[in-house]
């Protein structure tokens, strides 16, 4: 009820109220509550399936919130998550459908953090444009592209065939650094591309070092102190957040101002880096050794018909499912006996139940 998400969003308030010294908690709790309940009212979410609820309704309410009270200094401090999980809870029990609510609380985590990151990334690339590209338009056009490039160059790097392996087994450090490496080269690559003419008319065509200095300030937006990074966490969890020594920023500067000049050819396909020998300190500067993969497990149970290991299942047909949330999205369905040995091996590994 109302009464329910005020009292949590008044909770919220109090432990980020001396971070404001504008706006008093009682203004600050009236505007929340008041985007809350703005998404929460529209009827057209009942008709939904409660995944979708769940989504849906922090989209909205997200929306109107963010656009209100971004700029605020305590906006990335507050914990709205348990106020956004009751509010999901109302309309999924008011829509008729009975669901666990660590399910709901998983998705509606996963999607506010989500738009969190989104905005706190779009005030990134104002800020590292805004201080690059002294033109104000070209800045501005460099900002959107940047945007627009990185979620396509992720997707593109996501899937490129180790999701399986990564569940089954988690990601080597070398293979993590390259899937890094080509996230920033296809982003980058493709940000830039659009950018160029813009640039190069306001006098400010990049070179490699005007490349190498973006990249260390996507790196680090915020400054080191900050552990902010524009680099994808889906990417990066494993590995933490490059140096701004990191060797392969002036490689990929280099190498993508020699393929726009046209003086190397735009390669066709994924290449191995040759590049300078790494330093010691971490994945970032040195090779890794690849871990050997444990043998996979068999079959044992019988299989469940709907696991996405099929023939490699160990579940049974009545073996509850779970439904695997990668990177915030819905992703493979899999048996219960299938997942708790996926998450012994990786248990960083995010999932809900799913209805049989």
């Amino acid at each position: 009820c109302v009464d329910s998400r005020m009292h949590a969003v008044v909770d919220a308030v109090s432990r980020i109220a001396h971070l404001e010294c504008e706006w008093g908690p009682d203004e600050i709790t009236k505007k929340v509550v008041r985007y809350i309940f703005k998404a929460a009212s529209d009827s057209e979410l009942l008709q939904m399936r409660w995944e979708e609820i769940c989504k849906e309704f922090v989209e909205r309410a997200f929306q109107g919130y963010s656009s209100a009270c971004a700029e605020m200094s305590w906006f990335y401090e507050i914990d709205l998550v348990p106020t956004f999980v009751q509010a999901a809870l109302e309309l999924i029990m008011a829509s008729g459908q009975q669901v666990s609510p660590a399910g709901v609380q998983e998705i509606v985590h996963a999607e506010y953090e989500d738009k969190l990151d989104r905005t706190m990334l779009d005030k990134a690339f104002w800020d590292v444009t805004k201080a690059l590209v002294s033109d104000e338009k070209a800045a501005g056009k460099l900002r959107n592209n940047l945007s627009k490039a990185y979620w396509p160059a992720l997707d593109e790097v996501l899937n490129d065939g180790t999701l399986h392996r990564e569940m089954m087994y988690g990601l080597d450090q070398n293979t993590e650094l390259k899937r890094v490496e080509s996230f920033v080269k296809r982003w980058l690559d493709d940000a830039m591309s659009r950018s160029w003419a813009a640039l190069e008319n306001a006098g400010e065509a990049p070179g490699p070092e005007m490349l190498s200095e973006l990249l260390r300030h996507l790196i680090a937006p915020f400054g080191t102190e900050s552990p902010f990074s524009c680099l994808p966490a889906a990417l990066t969890e494993g590995l933490g957040r490059p140096p701004p020594d990191w060797a392969f920023i002036r490689t990929c500067s280099t190498e993508l101002i020699a393929i726009w000049n046209g003086e190397i050819p735009h390669p066709a396909a994924k290449r191995r880096r040759k590049g300078p020998p790494r330093r010691g300190g971490g994945a970032w500067q040195e090779d890794s050794v690849a871990v050997e993969e444990p043998e996979e497990l068999g079959g044992g149970g019988g299989g469940c018909p709907k696991c996405t290991s099929e023939e490699d299942c160990i579940g049974s047909p009545v073996s509850p499912l779970i439904r695997h949330m990668h990177n915030g999205k819905a992703g493979d369905i899999y048996c219960k006996p299938c997942w708790e040995s996926f998450r012994q091996r990786n248990p960083s590994l995010k999932g809900v139940p799913e209805e049989g």
